[in-house]
């Protein structure tokens, strides 16, 4: 319920991400994991939640209005205690594109490795994470210097 899906979807999305592991190893798809098997699927699930929320973004659940107030309000009270520096990193990172931010996010705040970015983000390989990780960090300095 992290990311913000119902209990169903996430029980779909759970079937489905094993469905699709089997799919990929049946297929020939998947020749050898570069990453361990639990990252795999976590990367599949993670596709499979952006897609059902990319599907229902135009939908909006009342009972989640609650929620997203008190969330609003917490922001504020969190956009008021930040530092100079960290209000003109935070504009800067916003700025960036979405690939950017999940790439920026995964490595700094979600302690992921570029293996496993390289995997739930669907990478070809390491080196394209780390350049891409790269010129993400260079554009994120380049923003705050403005």
């Amino acid at each position: 319920m992290k990311k913000g899906v119902d209990p169903e979807a996430a029980v779909d999305i759970y079937q489905d991400s094993f469905v699709i592991l089997f799919e990929n190893a049946a297929s020939g798809k998947l020749q050898s994991l570069t990453s361990s098997l639990k990252t795999y699927i976590f990367g599949i699930a993670n596709n499979k939640i952006y897609e059902v929320l990319r599907k229902d973004q135009n939908t909006v659940n009342l009972d989640d209005l609650s929620y997203i107030k008190e969330e609003i309000t917490h922001l504020d009270l969190e956009e008021q205690v930040l530092t100079s520096n960290q209000r003109v990193l935070r504009v800067a990172f916003d700025q960036l594109g979405e690939r950017c931010k999940n790439i920026i996010s995964l490595f700094y705040l979600d302690g992921l490795t570029i293996k496993e970015i390289m995997t739930v983000e669907n990478y070809t390989s390491e080196n394209t994470v780390k350049a891409q990780k790269s010129r993400c960090m260079k554009q994120l300095k380049e923003l705050t210097k403005n």
